[in-house]
């Protein structure tokens, strides 16, 4: 994630934003293990002549698929894929615009970044049943998937989850968090485009373009020159301002009261930290008891659309939990493999 994609994430994060405040810092060892995400082994050429990019390890059935969240793309998933690919195997990918995947005309709806998966996994011959993980917004593309294809979904666990409906729940019932997020996500948006100018002048030189392509400390070389290359392209900042434009919409599109996954593998896993907030934001750190009151109440909504799916809260986590406390999202979703896979046994 860069710097300009940071400016507008502190308020954003629980509207499903990228990283945040509340992320700790990335370790300044450099972590070689990183160079995976940047290996185009598993990309795939889609038929309009894009790339969506995947990044798969391990064997095994059911294949995990990994989905970051608004702002991220698969290396967001680097302290958990390789020990969940002990167990079966597991492919995180990229949003168009993201990571090693093109830049897309589209509209960034869920319905369009969905297309995209569809299709990567047709033209990567990577084939179901699936367990699916999405971290905050990339619950609307598990959810949306498994709408389109239940019978290929093996079980699922959402990452501190966006919910259907939030954009107008949050901007009903927490109007001064909403503004305020409003308020930075514009702020955000104008710094994706302010870059979007700059990577594509003809003069390069400006000390601005080093913030519109900075990466964390711990990427390896590698996979610094890979992206940084990637990021000379305004197309791909105007897919990503997409992507948070289409948030609202995307909330909407992801509504199915008719939702039910019967007796699927599901769990829900919820952070236990509040969102902190600036002190100078007085009405809207007001709102944050009702904000937490609804996130819990709609992660257990999300456990029911299964008869045996569990919200479980991550002690000493915020929003981040598989950065935060990876270990304890691999066991969950290794359970959730066992469980999908004990299911398919009996049948």
């Amino acid at each position: 994630m860069t710097r300009i994609g940071r400016l507008a994430a502190g308020l954003l994060t629980l509207l499903g934003a990228g990283a945040s405040a509340q992320v700790p810092p990335p370790k300044p060892a450099i972590n070689p293990a990183l160079d995976a995400y940047g290996s185009a082994a598993h990309s795939v050429r889609l038929a309009d002549g894009r790339t969506i990019h995947l990044t798969c390890m391990g064997s095994g059935s059911p294949t995990v698929i990994l989905t970051a969240g608004l702002g991220d793309w698969g290396v967001s998933w680097g302290l958990v894929q390789p020990d969940i690919a002990k167990h079966t195997r597991v492919c995180a990918w990229d949003r168009a615009g993201f990571g090693l995947s093109s830049p897309s005309k589209a509209a960034q709806t869920v319905n369009a970044t969905v297309a995209d998966l569809e299709a990567a996994l047709r033209r990567g011959r990577i084939a179901g049943p699936y367990v699916l993980v999405g971290h905050s917004m990339g619950a609307f593309e598990s959810l949306r998937f498994a709408d389109r294809h239940r019978a290929q979904v093996a079980g699922m666990v959402l990452v501190d989850p966006s919910f259907p409906g939030q954009a107008a729940r949050f901007a009903r019932e927490l109007p001064a968090f909403t503004a305020a997020a409003a308020e930075y996500e514009a702020g955000g948006l104008r710094a994706l485009r302010h870059c979007a100018d700059l990577v594509g002048s003809a003069d390069r030189s400006s000390s601005e373009i080093g913030r519109c392509v900075q990466y964390p400390a711990d990427f390896p070389p590698l996979l610094r020159a890979t992206i940084t290359a990637l990021s000379y392209d305004p197309a791909r900042f105007a897919t990503q301002a997409s992507l948070s434009e289409s948030f609202d919409r995307s909330s909407v599109m992801v509504v199915n009261p008719r939702r039910r996954y019967g007796a699927l593998p599901l769990t829900v896993l919820t952070a236990s930290d509040t969102l902190d907030l600036p002190p100078d934001l007085v009405a809207a750190r007001a709102e944050l008891p009702r904000m937490d009151a609804i996130w819990g109440e709609q992660h257990d909504r999300l456990a029911a659309l299964s008869t045996i799916g569990t919200n479980r809260v991550v002690d000493g986590t915020s929003h981040y939990i598989h950065r935060i406390k990876p270990v304890r999202v691999v066991a969950e979703i290794d359970a959730v493999i066992d469980a999908a896979r004990a299911k398919r046994l009996r049948k």
